[in-house]
């Protein structure tokens, strides 16, 4: 039997497992649903709830012989009743994409994945609650592993026996090992112009995980001092791009065909959650195909801490010769009030012993 899978990928965080579960805050009214089946966390840590991540993605990291327990919501607003398969599944992360894997494939994360209902039966308009726990074993190695909880409708076998499969699902990602762990991080290596084939300009940052979680990085672009004064900007990142901890991706946002070619400064500003980095640098689009990659300038801060050590340098050394200068006027003072007065009795008495 042949199935069609078409696959669609809700994204959602947790946090660690001592932390306090917060609702989702503003969700006393949910929001207007899509049509189709639908699921969404209704739990996050208290410690994250000011992370966009944190409310769409189940994000831990969790200590071996630990575990969480959150709550999805499942909603049918398919028109009919519909009978919802939920399991967990494996997922990984190629070419800047959280890519959920077939139904039936397994990590060592979707065996420590238990949803509390394999199934549920939904009335059209009806949803339900279902918990999900994650338990890590004890003798868990130390990563980072990446999984999807989903919820799954399969139509009837046609004449040609084949099945449509939906499924939408929460992205998972959970890293075992003590403490907090190495903290997100990450750099924008490059920036490099670009025209498409359609002649599209373009501007290719690469970014490099330099932390230790995952990251799902979006952003914008801003272009300023173009020819003859020009602005352009700000353009968004069209879709988040993820990164797996110590690998590196371009985040590339395509421009209107009629932008000049520059030069431009080109102001790039990335993040993913609450991380957030800077950088801008000198830029001219080609007529066609790559340009040249540029270094930006970091805009995180770090960049003024040499500017700022010269600074001091300078200021020490002029302080010193302001010292020593001081020093002198002040001995030249003293032996200047020291001195007798010309024509004085003290004078002429110094004179006399001077001259027998």
């Amino acid at each position: 039997m042949t199935v069609f899978v078409m696959i669609l990928l809700v994204l959602s965080q947790t946090a660690p497992a001592t932390a306090a579960l917060a609702a989702v805050p503003g969700e006393t009214t949910a929001p207007a649903a899509p049509a189709g089946i639908g699921i969404r966390l209704l739990d996050i840590p208290a410690s994250t709830k000011d992370d966009p991540r944190a409310r769409t993605y189940i994000i831990d990291r969790l200590v071996p012989g630990t575990e969480i327990r959150r709550r999805v919501l499942v909603e049918n607003n398919t028109g009919s009743a519909q009978s919802v398969r939920l399991y967990s599944g494996a997922a990984h992360i190629d070419a800047g994409s959280f890519v959920g894997d077939d139904a039936g494939s397994r990590n060592e994360l979707t065996t420590w994945t238990t949803v509390a209902q394999p199934q549920i039966d939904l009335a059209s308009g009806g949803s339900a609650e279902v918990l999900v726990t994650i338990k890590v074993p004890a003798d868990a190695a130390e990563g980072e592993q990446y999984g999807a909880v989903w919820a799954e409708v399969r139509s009837a076998a046609d004449k040609g026996a084949v099945v449509q499969a939906n499924r939408v699902g929460i992205r998972i990602y959970l890293s075992v090992g003590p403490g907090n762990g190495k903290p997100a991080d990450f750099t924008i290596t490059s920036l490099t112009p670009a025209r498409d084939s359609t002649g599209h300009p373009q501007l290719s940052a690469l970014v490099t995980n330099t932390g230790g979680r995952a990251l799902d990085v979006s952003g914008e672009l801003s272009l300023t001092a173009g020819p003859g004064g020009l602005s352009a900007g700000p353009f968004a990142v069209q879709q988040a791009i993820t990164i797996a901890p110590g690998k590196e991706q371009n985040v590339t946002l395509t421009l209107p065909r009629e932008l000049p070619n520059g030069p431009w400064t080109a102001q790039v500003r990335l993040k993913s959650g609450l991380l957030e980095r800077q950088a801008s640098a000198p830029v001219s689009f080609p007529d066609a195909g790559p340009g040249e990659a540029v270094a930006p300038v970091r805009g995180d801060g770090n960049e003024w801490l040499p500017w700022l050590a010269a600074a001091a340098s300078v200021l020490i050394v002029l302080a010193a010769l302001a010292l020593s200068l001081l020093a002198r006027r002040r001995r030249r003072l003293h032996q200047t009030a020291a001195a007798p007065a010309s024509g004085t009795r003290r004078a002429n008495r110094q004179g006399a012993r001077v001259t027998r």
